[in-house]
């Protein structure tokens, strides 16, 4: 297998860790270049090095390659990283003997049309696709319907609509539940919710998830991933459904996902202090 290795040089300063790695890859017979290009289908996996939001970008722009992916940690606490800086010499052996699981990750497309039904934006996502208040302060106004059916108007700061995968990022900093990475469901939570209907709604993997954006004082923002993605006009509707891609990540044990989870959030904690 052919391993790329795409690096965040602001978390990895002077790319040590990337060279580290390629050069480890190197010394067990296999072949690793940094900074594959976006095309290069003789890559296998994917290694990226940096936090989640690395790990996420480098999705959205290798996902097309059919490859593996897995994180090197050098963000904060890396909920989507599978490997650990201090483990790299233990753990990279283990990738090219091809001693590690699989997990095919359910992701989302959303699009983004106008009043009069015409598409201005879509974009794909791994985590999650949030619309919420913008620059200041004001109640955003948005009309849920899943599977054509109106739900409700909320009123407050924004919605997450999360996979399994998003379950443990802003979805559950709002109160949503946290879901297994092999689950196929969609999760929908509001942020701070003005009614008293505050708590998440759990729809399959085919459902259509519409939101309406009513009159507002100050533009709300939406972004996939936490990328930038299209301005919002009142009156815009946002649809997301299931995308028909998977991503396939690596991991180690698929058993100590609940166990990794109690740990990481301990340490969202203790990591600021």
């Amino acid at each position: 297998m052919k391993y790329g290795i795409v690096s965040n040089s602001k978390r990895d300063k002077g790319l040590k860790v990337a060279q580290r790695t390629k050069d480890l890859i190197g010394s067990l017979g296999a072949e690793a270049v940094l900074d594959p290009a976006a095309d290069d289908h003789s890559v296998g996996m994917i290694i990226s090095v940096g936090g989640d939001g690395t790990f996420l970008s480098v999705i959205h722009k290798y996902l097309d390659l059919g490859c593996e992916f897995i994180g090197i940690n050098k963000g904060s606490v890396g909920f989507l990283t599978s490997i650990n800086e201090d483990n790299i010499d233990r753990d990279i052996p283990k990738l090219v003997n091809g001693e590690y699981e699989l997990i095919e990750r359910n992701m989302l497309k959303v699009e983004l049309s106008d009043r009069d039904g015409n598409v201005k934006a879509s974009d794909f996502c791994l985590n999650d696709i949030i619309v919420c208040r913008g620059d200041w302060p004001h109640v955003t106004n948005l009309d849920l319907s899943i599977d054509g059916n109106k739900i409700e108007t909320f009123r407050g700061d924004g919605l997450v609509v999360a996979t399994a995968t998003g379950s443990t990022a802003y979805s559950l900093a709002a109160g949503g539940p946290i879901m297994m990475p092999y689950m196929d469901d969609i999760i929908v939570t509001p942020v701070c919710s003005n009614t008293f209907y505050g708590y998440s709604y759990i729809a399959g993997k085919d459902s259509v998830i519409d939101i309406g954006l009513g009159e507002f004082e100050s533009s709300p923002i939406i972004t996939p991933d936490g990328r930038r993605f299209a301005d919002l006009e009142c009156g815009d509707k946002v649809r997301i459904t299931g995308y028909d891609k998977h991503c396939k990540t690596v991991c180690f044990d698929k058993d100590s996902f609940f166990k990794d989870v109690r740990k990481k959030i301990l340490q969202r904690g203790s990591f600021y202090e």
